[in-house]
């Protein structure tokens, strides 16, 4: 048993580790310019991370930023909407385009205020914080991606969360 957990969890570093790595696009032709919630906290990080549902070490490609029920989720940029709607483990969600190489993906919606192919500007809302997917409690999960790559949000230099952090451990 102690050295199948060891496996697992040398097998997430060594994912972490490409992950890590990997080379991040430009952020320079971004823009953020709004708050994404007005007040939240970081309720779980970005990467390996024990699942809510399993305990087991597993992948987390976002952050979580714990609000309240139905608080409102704004552009933080401006951008097109490339996909509103349901998705498998991500409950309602929105993918925004934010510039050639970036795309903000929020999830576990309660309700959607946005269509494919509308332009939003910062501030607009694109929806309300819901718990619905795989979730186990009212949140804003919120991904950056390129090239189908999933990238700490955190990291990106220019986005700015303008959230309350209250992260434990830090």
């Amino acid at each position: 048993m102690r050295i199948l957990n060891y496996i697992s969890i040398l097998g997430c570093f060594c994912f972490l580790g490409i992950t890590v790595n990997a080379q991040s696009p430009t952020t320079a032709d971004v823009s953020f310019q709004h708050p994404i919630l007005q007040e939240a906290r970081i309720t779980a990080p970005f990467g390996i991370r024990p699942d809510p549902f399993t305990k087991s070490p597993e992948w987390h490609g976002g952050i979580d930023l714990g609000a309240n029920w139905d608080a409102e989720i704004f552009a933080p940029a401006r951008g097109e909407v490339l996909f509103a709607g349901p998705k498998p483990g991500y409950g309602k969600m929105v993918d925004l385009k934010v510039s050639n190489d970036w795309v903000l993906r929020f999830a576990h919606l309660r309700s959607i205020n946005v269509e494919q192919g509308d332009i939003l500007e910062p501030g607009n809302v694109l929806g309300q914080v819901g718990s619905f997917g795989r979730s186990t409690g009212p949140h804003l999960h919120l991904e950056a991606r390129s090239d189908g790559k999933q990238y700490n949000p955190r990291d990106l230099v220019k986005l700015q969360l303008y959230a309350v952090e209250r992260h434990r451990g830090n």
